[in-house]
């Protein structure tokens, strides 16, 4: 693509995991959290928690309903760049790796200019301000683009590092796997297991100075408390056999 040529909008995807599941679901937790402390402190009565899986994803848009209501222009599509802010997106380097820039405020942005040796750039009525900069994105994420091709994943982190520009590394699972950070802080957590010896999960979040939580036991298998749950809830012995032999459970 030319440079300063306009590379924004693009075909809509989605996100590889049931994002509005997940939204909802610590909307729903904050929900409960909050008519529990409205019963505790205020007296209030239970209460019912109507709660959709559209409206808490729709709500982290921001102010979309807003700007359209004011400019009747529907955004373009900008992949890991904004409309709001610049410069700020995703960079392939030199070994093929990809590093991720924010570089939208003020200070950040001059640091950004002088760091890739284009400290005219912030004399540049076109890249000035933030509102210039958003202007005139496509012009100045190619300048970006560009220096960062020139180098590699490692480089680049050096030069900003040492620079104090606010760009990391975009890793793959393979990387992320032993990550220094999160090998440190124990975000993911061996347990054993009984056909692949052991697997790595997701270890407890948040972390609670006073109450910590852990994981007690693996997974369980399909089908592992069957009897155990059924029991409890008055079934017998000869019943659950039977539920067994016809496929029920």
């Amino acid at each position: 693509m030319p440079k300063g040529a306009d590379r924004w909008d693009r075909p809509p995807v989605l996100p590889p995991l049931a994002l509005a599941d997940i939204v909802a679901g610590l909307y729903g937790a904050v929900g409960t959290l909050t008519a529990l402390r409205a019963r505790e402190v205020g007296g209030c009565a239970g209460q019912i928690i109507d709660l959709s899986l559209f409206e808490p994803i729709f709500a982290i848009l921001g102010p979309q309903a807003a700007n359209y209501a004011i400019t009747q222009e529907v955004p373009k599509r900008m992949g890991s760049c904004t409309n709001i802010t610049a410069p700020r997106n995703v960079y392939r380097c030199s070994d093929g790796k990809y590093v991720a820039l924010s570089a939208s405020m003020q200070a950040m942005a001059e640091r950004l200019f002088r760091t890739i040796g284009r400290s005219d750039l912030n004399d540049d009525p076109r890249f000035r301000t933030n509102a210039d900069r958003v202007a005139n994105n496509s012009e100045l994420d190619s300048i970006v683009a560009d220096f960062m091709a020139a180098h590699t994943q490692e480089e680049n982190l050096r030069t900003f590092a040492e620079a104090g520009v606010t760009v990391g590394p975009v890793c793959d699972i393979s990387q992320l796997m032993d990550y220094p950070y999160i090998r440190e802080r124990e975000v993911l957590v061996n347990y054993p297991d009984p056909d692949m010896g052991e697997l790595p999960m997701h270890n407890v979040i948040p972390r609670l100075s006073e109450t910590p939580g852990a994981i007690r036991t693996p997974a369980p298998e399909l089908g592992q408390h069957n009897s155990e749950l059924l029991g409890e809830i008055g079934y017998t012995e000869q019943e659950i056999e039977r539920l067994a032999e016809n496929g029920t459970i």
